[in-house]
């Protein structure tokens, strides 16, 4: 693939790297990524047992799964939508105020689910407003990471960029390890029994969606004090030829960037349907349904797997720096064909206690997961600056769309394949995916961010 890098030469004096500031947009991004994460999969764990509060009582088996992806797949086609509005502000306003604006976006949304009335109150309407709020949210959640993430890998020094990449994204398993702690402890607290009368359907999971919505203001304010401006960006802003008037979405489509998003498009499209095949969609209710796991042993093994991810991330993340971005990403995808795709065999197929079922469950994380600790540097070293936030919110958001209606997939498939063919079809798209993206572009590793042209 063509490359336009300089990898040596001397950067701006101006826009050098400030470790301290650096380390600062780094905390920073990684605390804005745990409130998104937060909000993100709040429904896949805190909802799961009280869905029957939404949920019509004549809705059948078919319609309830669709309806139960779709409350995940409104979050991340709106993250998309979120990428362009928002990527597009960033490269032109700035990364700083689109991160506050964006996070106090999702965090009001999050708090209005968490009041919410249910199916017998509003009927159907009731899962139109919780769908369409997920939506919203997901489109301010889109704009978070396309931002604060992008003004992060610009302050942080070239040696350190691998390390506070993997900072960052471990905002996302200690996000999911916060959710399903106070699941567990809000599970304790008010008892969930299937029914609309037990303590959690009725008010014990709105806890979580307000203590989830509260978080992204308190993020907000050190936010704001502490993190300044991009260098990169101000320089480019100053020095460059017609930025004024410059459409950065357009120019991510055109020339040089087009090629280069659709390379990374495609690494990012086989990270994505690993993760949704993994703790992103299909496992919780495979737990649940399949494997015969009580909400509470469910919650408890993704703890367990988050826990564990956390290192994934910060491994593939520094590795990275030594082996390259490529071969990691190569790599990882070798890790998830032969220890993913195995714990998800015996997972489904095997005669398992429960702390093999844990096992299994962090495996299957691990592998198919830890991959994204790279993938938030990997594409903020493929785009120029004055179209950086555009390309690495597009590229990072949209190839989740597809995987996300995995719902849709199982119910067009269930009288061909049964839906447990359903993880190994995700998790072998997503390898083959990764392999191909990665082979054909550029080792980047070695790059000056504001040298790429």
């Amino acid at each position: 693939m063509e490359q336009a890098y300089v990898a040596d030469s001397s950067a701006a004096v101006s826009a050098g790297p400030d470790d301290k500031q650096a380390f600062k947009a780094t905390i920073s991004a990684f605390l804005g990524f745990f409130v998104d994460m937060f909000d993100v999969f709040l429904p896949v764990i805190a909802l799961a047992p009280a869905m029957i509060y939404f949920r019509p009582a004549d809705m059948s088996k078919e319609l309830d799964v669709l309806f139960g992806s779709l409350i995940l797949a409104a979050t991340l086609i709106g993250r998309p939508l979120g990428s362009v509005i928002f990527g597009y502000l960033s490269d032109r306003v700035g990364r700083h105020p689109i991160t506050i604006l964006s996070i106090i976006g999702f965090g009001t949304c999050t708090l209005l689910i968490g009041i919410l009335p249910g199916q017998e109150i509003l009927g159907v309407y009731s899962m139109a407003l919780l769908v369409f709020l997920r939506l919203i949210g997901g489109i301010f959640l889109g704009g978070e990471y396309t931002a604060a993430n992008v003004l992060a890998m610009e302050a942080a020094p070239k040696q350190k960029r691998g390390l506070y990449s993997g900072i960052i994204q471990s905002g996302y398993p200690v996000a999911y390890l916060s959710i399903t702690a106070l699941t567990l402890l809000m599970l304790y607290w008010f008892p969930a029994d299937g029914t609309l009368d037990s303590p959690y359907v009725k008010y014990g999971w709105r806890i979580s969606f307000i203590i989830g919505g509260l978080i992204a203001f308190f993020v907000v304010i050190p936010y704001r004090r502490n993190v300044d401006e991009s260098k990169l960006w101000q320089v480019e802003r100053k020095e460059g030829s017609g930025h004024e008037t410059h459409n950065p979405i357009i120019e991510v489509f055109t020339g040089r960037n087009l090629k280069r998003f659709g390379q990374v498009f495609l690494v990012l499209s086989g990270a994505w349907f690993l993760t949704v095949a993994a703790a992103a969609g299909m496992l919780p209710q495979i737990l649940l349904t399949t494997v015969g796991l009580t909400s509470r042993q469910m919650v408890m093994s993704i703890m367990v797997a988050s826990f564990f991810l956390i290192g994934g991330y910060l491994a593939a993340a520094v590795f990275s720096q030594y082996i390259g971005r490529r071969a990691m990403i190569i790599l990882w995808a070798v890790i998830s064909a032969v220890v993913g795709m195995g714990a998800y065999y015996m997972l489904l197929y095997g005669n398992n206690t429960y702390g093999e079922i844990i096992l299994y469950v962090t495996l299957i994380i691990l592998s198919f997961t830890s991959v994204f600790g790279v993938l938030v540097v990997y594409p903020n070293e493929i785009f120029p600056t004055n179209v950086r936030s555009s390309g690495f919110g597009m590229v990072f958001s949209i190839p989740v769309i597809l995987p996300s209606l995995y719902g849709v997939y199982v119910n067009l498939s269930k009288d061909i394949i049964g839906p447990n063919a359903m993880p190994f079809i995700f998790a072998g798209i997503g390898c083959v995916l990764m392999v191909v993206g990665a082979v054909i572009g550029p080792e980047t590793k070695e790059v000056n961010l504001d040298e790429i042209v």
